[in-house]
């Protein structure tokens, strides 16, 4: 697979933020293990998969989920995110004053592709391997920007690794993201003989 893609890792040096710190992506040897719609506690707007269908009930000042049931919950009262938080940030992003009809502020994106350290050269994630923590994925704002044919403007991550929605779809297509493929983090000073910026 021959490409150039532009993307952006964390900053060179940890952050001094108490609650979440950015920090550097961490160089070596990964495998991909695969490609998931991704939702962590960690992050109060990424407790929602991205894509999960909404309802706007502005009669309740509430916008509902669905659930893998079926059945629909509340943001408001399961997340503590407000209807009128919902309706700013999709304007903010999209520039249009709705709630939408699918969540679109997940922090990792549409999708997040995952990584891991293989110990024994398998490229395959054994019980005594993990996933990183860091990973490949778009923001809200990327997908946003790209959904309104603007430029793509990249910013540092906390540790992952930012891609611009287009190149994904084309790594993607071109088999970068099966599970098995290899890659490498370069450090930091590494990036100009490497040849690839984090």
């Amino acid at each position: 697979m021959l490409g150039r893609y532009e993307a952006w890792g964390g900053p060179s040096t940890i952050s001094d933020d108490p609650s979440m710190p950015e920090e550097p992506t961490w160089p070596g040897s990964y495998v991909i293990e695969r490609a998931e719609k991704y939702r962590t506690p960690t992050w109060p707007w990424s407790q929602i998969k991205w894509g999960t269908k909404l309802q706007d009930k502005p009669d309740l000042n509430d916008v509902w989920y669905q659930l893998s049931s079926g059945a629909w919950g509340s943001v408001k009262k399961d997340f503590n995110i407000t209807r009128e938080h919902i309706r700013r940030s999709y304007l903010n992003l999209y520039r249009v004053d709705v709630v939408p009809n699918s969540w679109v502020f997940n922090d990792f994106g549409p999708v997040a592709i995952r990584w891991f350290k293989d110990t024994n050269g398998d490229r395959t994630l054994n019980d005594d391997e993990r996933l990183s923590g860091q990973m490949f994925h778009t923001t809200p704002e990327n997908e946003a920007q790209h959904s309104r044919s603007d430029p793509i403007r990249l910013s540092h991550s906390h540790g992952c690794i930012h891609l611009k929605p287009s190149d994904r779809e084309i790594i993607f297509t071109r088999g970068g993201f099966e599970p098995g493929t290899p890659f490498i983090v370069h450090k930091y000073h590494e990036r100009y003989q490497a040849g690839a910026d984090q």
